[in-house]
């Protein structure tokens, strides 16, 4: 697995300061028009009453993510992204939320960040497991970002302003990408110049904003089991992170991300809800612990890192830390691995996550077929899962069994139409099963998905010019040229 940074696993969990800066990316995007009353919230009203609508805010929110797609690198894992996905589905029926077809997005970047576009499109950056302790906190993050979308602040801005959507997304973008590869505040700089509102008007609105994304977000939370108080639990730790480091929050963030008026706030709302005892799902802890290994120096570093925690963990903590240190011993101890990942599965025998990582640490040991049946087992009983038909069809391709490859990737394909590295593996077995009008399809599919439209169009070309003897091929992929033609023709960014 490539290691993207040399920074330590150690040293990450002192950075807690950076995430004021790096969380505020969403929190002054979206922001409100306010509300009229302490406890009441705005009209939200129909797709059609407001300046922008749902339909409209969903083909803008795609082109978005395209071009995202274009700039950043990807936390492409399948475990990773099918935990997040659990998670936002899990709240979204407590939430506000009219739109839950979900595009979900994980950055590859240690930087803290978490962010809600218009077209229901939930993002974080991977870092944003090293600094949530629990999936309590996680969960309060993503229940935040769910109440600016239920509320669509976005477009009331819009209404209000008479703003312009795309120039307004683009400067949207430039923020989340250049936080991403930067890690630095200076996305929240290049936002700012995008405002149409002067900054006290923005910071204005934003307060009302986020109060009220921080009540909706607490009672979300409530309604899908999870702890409200984990919200102001994060506020407390990182204002207190940053009195104790002595560093001020920006001038002109002094009372957006962080106040004190505001964790109080978040404070005395959580506490109006009955304690109760919540307890994280392993598969947070999982997750988490997949991130810490990609991002650590050396898997011999991961190792040492969660032998120390199970020297002096809890039983989640230790049980998360030895899964981590099956995971980081895959390549160059599978048999160790597979002690591990045995133990654990006697503790969790559900969890899907624990039987695929076994799989591939079967597969690494050198009993491919093994880990093949294995996971043609588990599939049959969870058709369509993710994780598991991405193992299997990884282990396919290692086994030079392509044709499998092929037909199960084909698969994940109508099930995940909007993954790009899904179109891109397809891609890859195609070309080595020879299926050259394919190939070309799937990598029409993929540039699109990463907003390489001339490219993609390309790529269709080639597949026309090999269909003439398929009227019906022929069609479609004519008809698939004409719907990537319109789409750069109307592209906002």
């Amino acid at each position: 697995m490539p290691k993207a940074s040399k920074t330590s696993l150690l040293i990450l969990h002192r950075q807690w300061v950076r995430f004021v800066a790096c969380f505020a990316t969403t929190l002054i995007l979206l922001s409100s028009t306010g509300v009229n009353a302490e406890n009441e919230l705005p009209t939200i009203g129909n797709s059609s009453s407001s300046l922008v609508s749902i339909e409209q805010e969903r083909k803008l929110g795609q082109a978005w993510l395209r071009s995202l797609r274009g700039q950043v690198k990807l936390f492409d894992n399948p475990i990773v992204e099918d935990y997040l996905a659990h998670l936002v589905y899990s709240l979204a029926p407590n939430s506000n939320v009219l739109d839950r077809d979900f595009s979900l997005v994980i950055v590859d970047s240690q930087s803290l960040n978490a962010f809600a576009v218009p077209g229901s499109i939930v993002g974080i950056n991977a870092g944003l497991f090293f600094y949530a302790i629990s999936e309590q906190e996680f969960a309060s993050v993503i229940a935040h970002e769910l109440a600016h979308l239920g509320q669509r602040h976005y477009a009331r801005q819009l209404e209000r302003q008479q703003l312009s959507a795309p120039l307004k997304l683009a400067g949207i973008l430039a923020s989340v990408v250049i936080a991403a590869t930067t890690g630095s505040d200076a996305g929240l700089a290049a936002l700012a110049s995008t405002q149409a509102l002067s900054a006290e008007q923005q910071l204005s609105f934003s307060r009302q904003n986020e109060q009220e994304a921080d009540r909706l977000g607490i009672a979300t939370l409530y309604r899908s089991n999870y702890d409200p108080r984990a919200m102001p639990i994060m506020f407390e730790r990182m204002f207190r992170q940053t009195r104790i480091q002595g560093e001020a929050i920006p001038e002109y963030l002094s009372t957006h991300p962080l106040s004190e008026s505001r964790v109080s706030d978040t404070r005395n709302r959580a506490t109006q809800y009955e304690r109760q005892h919540y307890a994280d799902n392993i598969e947070y802890h999982i997750s988490k612990n997949i991130v810490a290994t990609y991002y650590a120096e050396s898997d011999r570093a991961a190792i040492d890192y969660f032998n120390s925690i199970i020297e002096k963990g809890n039983s989640t903590q230790i049980h998360a830390a030895k899964f981590g240190l099956a995971y980081a011993s895959l390549k160059h101890a599978p048999k160790k691995a597979i002690e591990l990942l045995n133990d654990l599965i006697k503790i969790y025998p559900n969890q899907i996550s624990l039987q695929v990582t076994l799989a591939d640490a079967i597969h690494h040991a050198g009993n491919s077929q093994v880990a093949v049946n294995t996971l043609k087992a588990l599939l049959k009983r969870n058709p369509d899962n993710y994780p598991i038909s991405d193992t299997l069809a990884r282990i396919y391709l290692e086994m030079d069994q392509i044709m499998e490859s092929e037909q199960l990737l084909k698969k994940l394909t109508r099930t995940q139409p909007l993954n790009p590295r899904i179109w891109y593996l397809l891609a890859e077995a195609n070309g080595l099963a020879g299926n050259i009008d394919d190939l070309h399809l799937a990598r029409a599919e993929f540039f699109f998905l990463t907003n390489r439209l001339d490219d993609a169009i390309q790529q269709l070309r080639f597949a026309l010019k090999k269909s003439h003897q398929n009227p019906q091929q022929t069609a479609l992929i004519q008809k698939r040229m004409d719907e990537l033609f319109l789409i750069k023709k109307e592209a906002p960014f």
